[in-house]
């Protein structure tokens, strides 16, 4: 894996993905998917597509809160009926892209293991009252092989309750996380994670 233990030490997920109050709107990336709760998004750019809830509305996510490091894109779907943090749409999934110095082959995705499990650490240090909930493992999603994990933090006195799932595929990397308040979770976590699954790339 020489040459990305420098890019992963970049790829810290910032807590707060969220979507602006005033920026809830879609961005043209979505289309109707046939079935009248939900809507399909494709991105061709960076070849990858999902499906989420129609509860959930499409946008960019807020200055400053993007995944962190270099990610070459970013798209946010928020419940905009959700909780609101400052202005912001907490309860949300985010998919950011990041582009690798080389193209990684499934076979070597079990290897990274290492250094993703220092990005979780990094993480989690630079939030005070961040917690694991369920560690770092290695999972599938539609053949996209990566990892994933589960924790909570604290935000304006609001628990958070996120996952967060590092997918590789060829010369990118996806980060998608899905968080809500903890409050929220039980209720939304069935189409936040549902969105996730129908993740698939070209």
């Amino acid at each position: 894996m020489q040459g990305f233990s420098r890019y992963v030490a970049l790829m810290l997920a910032v807590a707060g993905l969220t979507l602006a109050v005033a920026a809830c709107s879609g961005s043209g990336g979505g289309g109707d998917s046939g079935d009248g709760d939900t809507a399909a998004y494709t991105n061709d750019t960076y070849g990858f597509s999902l499906t989420y809830d129609r509860q959930l509305t499409e946008g960019e996510p807020v200055e400053g809160t993007g995944a962190g490091g270099s990610s070459v894109f970013d798209v946010v779907f928020a419940d905009k009926d959700g909780a609101v943090i400052a202005d912001r749409y907490v309860d949300a999934l985010q998919v950011s892209v990041y582009e690798l110095a080389r193209e990684v082959k499934p076979s070597e995705v079990p290897g990274l293991k290492k250094e993703l499990s220092g990005v979780v650490d990094q993480l989690m240090g630079s939030l005070a009252t961040a917690k694991v909930v369920q560690p770092l493992e290695q999972i599938e999603v539609n053949g996209v092989p990566g990892f994933a994990f589960k924790y909570t933090y604290t935000e304006d006195d609001t628990e958070m309750t996120a996952v967060t799932f590092f997918l590789f595929n060829g010369k990118y990397e996806y980060q998608i996380t899905a968080q809500a308040t903890t409050e929220n979770w039980t209720q939304l976590k069935g189409k936040l994670e549902t969105a996730v699954q129908t993740f698939a790339v070209k």
